[in-house]
């Protein structure tokens, strides 16, 4: 029996035990998340080959189950999956199973993350790599879990064995606070971050719009510069109100019909909540297009934008579509 086999067969042995106690361990568990718990109970309950089930394991995890880490919102965290499989990593699905608000889950549900396969080692082992970017300060968990083509899921260690991460708020170090950063995402609109603002006479932008409640700026009384601040919180976790979406809006149709050629749209990292009215400002110009258009849209003009929670469901109701 080779060695991968022989590891196999020890790791379906293990995990056949952790199934015999399953019910239990389930019914002394807190509940901290019935979608989870629900995911967990279904793939327990599913009628699968054996071989299906013996044929690929975790070798390592990393960052490891039940370690507590901590992190500043809007830093990386990069995880590794190592495998131990008879199938190719083509027939394998891996993926990182999260509460973690990122810029594709602003609802703060669990969600998975699909990891890529990277490489295979001499030992045959099939390594897997990603990242999640946390956009909201907050208490998250996240586990691993495998699947052949995403039939039957195996998760990574027993029921609550998880991954605890500390999100903080953003450090005063990251690159966004090193110097100016603004992109232009429409005609003569732009977004960009509290040091572009606070340099818009010398980057010749005429109209800023503020949105960083914590941080007011000031001109000099005889600048062309049109400044308006509408404060909000930091943290996708915050939605953006109806009022401040349709005043914004109206700002900025305003200072394009005085003739304004540079409006800049600011908070302090440029990313979230000026990325969230950028977003919202797109959609109202672009009726014709759908939320999941108008997101891909300002993602291929600026990567990092995220948008706040609930804002699909504000922009959808403000300035419904017409269903075909």
């Amino acid at each position: 029996m080779s060695k991968l086999r022989r590891e196999l067969v020890l790791e379906t042995e293990q995990q056949n035990l952790f199934k015999s106690n399953s019910s239990q361990a389930f019914s002394l568990a807190p509940r901290f998340s019935n979608h989870l718990v629900s995911c967990r109970l279904s793939t327990l309950n599913k009628t699968v080959m054996p071989d299906e089930v013996s044929a690929t394991s975790f070798s390592i995890v990393n960052p490891p189950l039940n370690s507590h880490l901590t992190l500043y919102m809007l830093e990386k965290l990069g995880v590794t999956v190592k495998l131990i499989s008879l199938y190719s990593a083509a027939d394998l699905t891996v993926q990182l199973w999260t509460n973690i608000v990122d810029k594709l889950n602003s609802e703060g549900d669990w969600h998975p993350i699909d990891l890529c396969y990277d490489s295979q080692d001499e030992d045959g082992k099939l390594l897997f790599t990603g990242s999640v970017q946390p956009t909201s300060p907050g208490n998250y968990q996240f586990t691993y879990r495998v699947a052949l083509k995403q039939q039957l899921w195996r998760w990574a260690g027993k029921f609550q064995e998880n991954v605890h991460l500390v999100v903080n708020p953003p450090s005063t170090e990251m690159n966004w606070t090193q110097g100016p950063s603004y992109v232009e995402i429409l005609p003569r609109i732009y977004v960009g971050n509290l040091i572009a603002a606070s340099q818009a006479l010398e980057l010749g932008i005429d109209a800023v719009l503020n949105l960083a409640r914590e941080f007011p700026l000031t001109f000099p009384a005889d600048s062309s510069i049109a400044y308006k601040q509408l404060g909000l919180l930091d943290g996708a976790q915050h939605p953006i109100p109806d009022k401040v979406i349709l005043e914004a809006i109206a700002w900025i149709e305003k200072q394009l019909r005085q003739g304004k050629k540079n409006i800049l749209i600011n908070c302090r990292a440029g990313i979230g909540r000026s990325g969230s009215v950028s977003l919202a400002y797109c959609f109202y110009k672009h009726r014709n297009w759908s939320y999941q258009q108008t997101l891909d849209y300002i993602w291929s003009q600026k990567a990092d934008i995220y948008p706040h929670s609930h804002l699909q469901e504000s922009l959808e109701r403000l300035f419904p579509r017409e269903i075909n």
